[in-house]
């Protein structure tokens, strides 16, 4: 007789991770036609792109410990640094040296993190992405007579949007913009929080509670304390200029929190058909709680591409959303209480 064997490994005793990328510049870039200006210039204000590695439910970022680290544009692995990209130590960081969007409208980057778990001896891989946007300002005239400049509103975390510290602080900010100068004057602002319970106008749609307590709550700049982010939360700013509303949204995460909610599942729909099953998983210090489903409450909701909240609702730890629930591209959030 003979016999074979084979390792089988029950990747549940691997501890969850979660694998943030930080920007040192807005992930949206201007550009005006009628000077072929770049509002921020990379060549001289250059985006610094840094992951950063959490281990669900620990504030301690283990980056330095990752086995590899591999940077993806648009799909294609860069290896080494170039006229484009320069890449840091291990990988740590990568910098963008010019205006890669000249040509194009979005790049995607995505990081690809190994970890090698201490407890288990399991690899785990941990995959992040950021998209930068081209948006142009205006358009030159067909007898080249320069066009009207548009005016856009861009939120960002000038400071990164991770806090580690459950007694730190982030700041977002609001630059609006006509054509690729900044707006320093005549604008008004009005911070808001993501809240699927608010479900009345108060000045920024359906499920955004305005702010009125936080540091900056009326200016171009927000400052968030840990005890305003419930493990993750996003910020809406609404700018009025000349009698016109504009407005952007940040999303930022508190990962000293001792509860990291994490949603597994597919994402993608295909020809708008279909359905895709997610579930919510609640760490504390990477080990998952309520695998059961009794011990909290999550209920769901969808924010749709221009941020608001549509009539979307469910409740369970683990739910199906259809294809026909979502138009194009939309923002699922579970609250867990």
């Amino acid at each position: 007789m003979a016999s074979g064997q084979v390792t089988l490994v029950d990747i549940n005793d691997s501890r969850q991770l979660q694998l943030y990328i930080n920007s040192s510049q807005p992930k949206t870039q201007i550009f005006n036609p009628n000077d072929n200006s770049y509002t921020p210039n990379w060549t001289t204000s250059k985006p610094v792109l840094t992951p950063q590695l959490f281990i669900a439910g620990d504030n301690t970022d283990i980056i330095s410990e990752a086995s590899s680290i591999k940077w993806f544009i648009d799909g294609v692995e860069l290896t080494t640094s170039n006229t484009d990209y320069t890449l840091g130590i291990g990988n740590r960081t990568l910098t963008i040296n010019t205006n890669i969007l000249a040509n194009t409208h979005t790049k995607l980057f995505v990081v690809e993190v190994v970890y090698s778990d201490p407890v288990t001896g399991f690899d785990t891989v941990a995959k992040a992405d950021i998209e930068f946007v081209k948006v142009s300002s205006g358009q030159k005239g067909d007898k080249g007579a320069d066009g009207q400049d548009a005016v856009r509103a861009v939120v960002w975390t000038p400071e990164g949007n991770v806090i580690r510290n459950s007694t730190g602080t982030l700041k977002a900010q609001c630059d609006l913009y006509k054509g690729s100068s900044k707006i320093t004057s005549g604008v008004t602002y009005q911070w808001y929080q993501q809240d699927p319970n608010v479900t009345t106008d108060q000045g920024g749609g359906i499920g955004w509670k305005k702010i009125t307590n936080l540091t900056g709550y009326n200016t171009a700049t927000l400052t968030i304390p840990a005890s305003a982010i419930a493990s993750v939360e996003s910020f809406k700013c609404v700018t009025i200029y000349s009698s016109k509303t504009y407005s952007d949204v940040c999303t930022v995460s508190d990962v000293s929190d001792p509860l990291q909610v994490v949603i597994v599942g597919a994402n993608i729909f295909k020809n708008g058909e279909g359905s895709v099953t997610l579930t919510a998983k609640v760490y504390r210090a990477g080990t998952e709680l309520d695998q059961a489903g009794t011990q909290y409450t999550y209920t769901w909701s969808i924010y749709n591409a221009d941020n608001t909240k549509t009539s979307f609702s469910k409740t369970g730890k683990t739910i199906t959303v259809n294809a026909s629930d979502i138009n194009g591209r939309g923002n699922l959030v579970c609250e867990v209480s």
